[in-house]
């Protein structure tokens, strides 16, 4: 419980301490599996989605950082176009009707999962809302963004640009690396 009010207050503080920046923590590991059910009932599943960008966004309707973010998250996913990025929002153990009141206020077309008994944000090691984590086309999980972020500014493009550049990157090398292998192993 104590943990939970901390999360709160640092939610509450976190507007303008962190407003626009979070803080990007660079990771390079598998995700935790996210397999969850939207308001609707429609389960999205992280795995199946492998082969695109997937920003998860942990969020509750009553953190204010969350709400503010929100529309920039929208404008992110519009952008990026669904063939090259999803945005999931994972909302913080709220029910689908608080969802569906907040969905009217804030219009988002991107998916916004339930987490009613928070072990999705238990395995993602959640501890601040907003959290958000981008994984990457391969299915690495690149970054750990805590705080408020302004998704839809030239920084956050870059970076996500820089992210992409570099998984085609690896993504071509590997490939290449794979073509050696079968090659070699015919030769022998």
């Amino acid at each position: 419980m104590i943990w939970l009010c901390g999360l709160f207050l640092w939610c509450a503080a976190c507007g303008t301490a962190l407003a626009q920046n979070g803080r990007w923590y660079p990771e390079n590991e598998p995700p935790p599996a996210l397999v969850l059910k939207d308001v609707d009932g429609k389960e999205y599943d992280l795995a199946a989605l492998k082969g695109r960008m997937v920003i998860v966004n942990f969020w509750a309707t009553w953190c204010g950082p969350c709400v503010a973010e929100m529309p920039s998250l929208q404008a992110l996913a519009t952008r990026l176009g669904e063939k090259n990025a999803v945005v999931l929002g994972v909302n913080y153990h709220e029910s689908a009707q608080k969802i569906r009141e907040f969905q009217e206020r804030v219009p988002t077309r991107f998916p916004l999962l339930r987490d009613p008994w928070q072990e999705a944000s238990g395995a993602w090691k959640v501890r601040v809302l907003p959290t958000t984590f981008i994984v990457d086309a391969s299915g690495v999980l690149r970054y750990r963004v805590v705080g408020e972020v302004d998704w839809s500014s030239k920084t956050v493009a870059d970076r996500l640009r820089r992210m992409q550049a570099s998984g085609s990157a690896n993504s071509a090398a590997a490939s290449a690396e794979r073509r050696t292998a079968r090659a070699a192993i015919r030769a022998s």
